[in-house]
């Protein structure tokens, strides 16, 4: 009787484990959707459309390629950026604006003041990031993008910018590319070309 009350207590507490685990990955989707609508209302960010001394970081003069769908992400010397639905393809199915990159602490006081309204603290991050042997505190990072063109079959389909954020890590020296639509909650992942 009493090795059935040890076993029970034993799949209680693995029950009661995932349960917990459920419990916080639903409050970081819950935290992550937050993130999203506060982005999606945010419009200013972005001061002009004119570059204001504008250093080089981790994503200028890059390109990349999707291993997920074959998409292609260029970044530019002018911190404009174009996604293209398919390397080589240039004159249709892409989005094109311009983008600011922030990294590690930058990125996350970036998230928890500038949008502020999504609730995400810096200690919410870090438990994600404290979580997993991959990810460090300099790998995590912000694409904060303008879209201010997406050209679809030959046609414009944007009449006014539009500002997504991307959030995830730049691994392996800077070589995969590991992010989420913070707006659409799409993952992506990109290997640098060389």
């Amino acid at each position: 009787m009493k090795m059935i009350y040890t076993i029970d207590n034993s799949l209680f507490a693995l029950v009661r484990k995932n349960q917990i685990r459920r419990h916080l990955m639903r409050k970081f989707k819950t935290i992550f959707v937050t993130m999203l609508l506060a982005v999606f209302l945010l419009s200013g960010c972005f001061s002009s459309d004119k570059a204001e001394n504008i250093e080089p970081d981790a994503l200028t003069k890059t390109s990349w390629i999707s291993y997920d769908d074959g998409s292609y992400w260029v970044f530019n010397e002018d911190h404009s950026f174009f996604w293209y639905q398919e390397k080589g393809i240039t004159d249709d199915n892409y989005y094109g604006g311009t983008y600011k990159l922030y990294r590690g602490e930058k990125a996350m006081d970036f998230i928890e003041k500038k949008l502020s309204s999504y609730g995400v603290t810096k200690a919410e991050l870090m438990e994600v990031i404290n979580r997993s042997d991959e990810y460090t505190v300099e790998d995590f990072i912000c694409i904060y993008t303008k879209n201010t063109t997406f050209m679809l079959e030959g046609k414009e389909q944007i009449s006014k910018p539009n500002m997504i954020p991307y959030m995830g890590f730049l691994l392996e020296d800077e070589t995969i590319l590991d992010i989420a639509n913070m707006k659409t909650g799409s993952y992506y992942g990109f290997i640098k070309e060389e």
